[in-house]
């Protein structure tokens, strides 16, 4: 049975000056823009570009999202590597997408873990993506780290070295890859997340979500981390950001928390917007996976550190250099989460203990 708490006002209130609206609104299109996310495999030197509105006020009845519950049996999720200090001894070159930050982070961390590197960056139209890839041949690096969608996409065609991508959503994994090709995952463990979210606002029942196709495995471990901590889930899937927002109206009156997964192939700015205008009439708690759209109001951000994603390539770049390719998953797990509650913008990590300077500071949203 929903409860019939209030949802708080902070969105109301936040969204009254133009100068909160236009902030929203840089947020909302980062969370679609943000870790390699793609509508449709995009050409390598263009970054993927948010859905704009359409000009009718009340489209079209899509046909229904498709609805597959309840899901098969899950396989085991992977558990995530005991990277330690792990240090990379061999070359590596590292391709950046693009000089956006949360690129340039993970690049920043993984110098620290790097004796050896060099690095590209594939949006310097200096160089094509060809001229780019025969110059990582000619530097005798023994694997390619690629950060972000574009870079992910060249090195799986282009590389004559194993390569290991990360800050990517959805990569377009083919089976003719002719040489070793994993990832890292982009959004922390599930299972992290759920608990931290649990234990913020334990009155959680029921969670939603709606991804594009393709994520099975995504699908399978939600469920099974939901369950774990006594919460349903309840997921749809969809093909388009108008059939998202249909299943969402459809979904609002039977859940009491969403997950936002940064899938920009079925979300638009526009859509965001009126997805969160919905949970607020339905008090539908919203969690994302970037600290930007707080600002909207949502209940709970929860991000991956930069510090983990590299470690995490690191321990993979070493198995795919070291003839054990086959003992990496295709998406290597994250260890660890970043999370921010709400207005008093609590900070998280590992223990899920509040800040210092906020102990005992009590529920973000005033419940016992």
């Amino acid at each position: 049975m929903r409860r019939a708490a209030s949802f708080p006002d902070a969105p109301r209130r936040l969204c009254t000056t133009q100068g909160r609206r236009i902030l929203v609104l840089a947020a909302l299109t980062l969370l679609i823009t943000v870790a390699g996310c793609a509508a449709t495999p995009p050409s390598p030197t263009e970054p993927p570009e948010a859905v704009p509105p359409e000009p009718e006020s009340e489209p079209a009845r899509p046909a229904p999202a498709v609805e597959a519950e309840p899901s098969p049996a899950p396989a085991p999720i992977p558990e995530a590597p005991d990277v330690g200090t792990t240090t990379f001894h061999a070359k590596a070159a590292v391709i950046l997408s693009d000089r956006s930050p949360s690129y340039e982070n993970v690049a920043a961390e993984l110098e620290n873990l790097l004796v050896e590197s060099v690095v590209y960056n594939l949006a310097d139209r200096s160089q094509s993506h060809e001229e780019v890839f025969a110059a990582v041949a000619e530097s005798d690096a023994a694997v390619v780290i690629a950060i972000g969608l574009s870079a992910a996409q060249a090195a799986a065609e282009l590389s004559s070295v194993p390569v290991v991508y990360c800050q990517v959503f959805n990569f377009n994994r083919t089976e003719d890859l002719r040489i070793p090709v994993k990832g890292v995952a982009t959004i922390p463990p599930l299972s992290l997340q759920i608990a931290a979210w649990k234990k913020i606002d334990p009155e959680l029942h029921d969670v939603g979500a709606i991804l594009g196709e393709g994520h099975d495995g995504l699908i399978a471990e939600a469920a099974g981390a939901a369950t774990a901590n006594g919460v349903a889930f309840h997921y749809r899937v969809a093909r388009s950001d108008r059939e998202t927002l249909y299943s969402f109206k459809r979904m609002a009156p039977e859940i009491d928390g969403f997950w936002l997964f940064p899938d920009n192939r079925v979300l638009s700015v526009p859509v965001l917007k009126e997805i969160v205008d919905i949970a607020v009439r339905h008090d539908v708690r919203i969690a994302v996976f970037n600290d930007a759209l707080l600002e909207l109001g949502v209940e709970i951000s929860t991000s991956a550190l930069d510090a983990d994603i590299a470690a995490a390539v690191i321990a993979v770049a070493g198995k795919v250099t070291g003839g054990t390719a086959d003992s990496a998953p295709d998406i290597t797990p994250l260890s660890d989460l970043k999370v921010r509650v709400g207005p008093k913008n609590y900070v998280l990590t590992g223990t899920l203990a509040p800040r210092p300077d906020e102990a005992g500071g009590g529920h973000p949203r005033g419940k016992p």
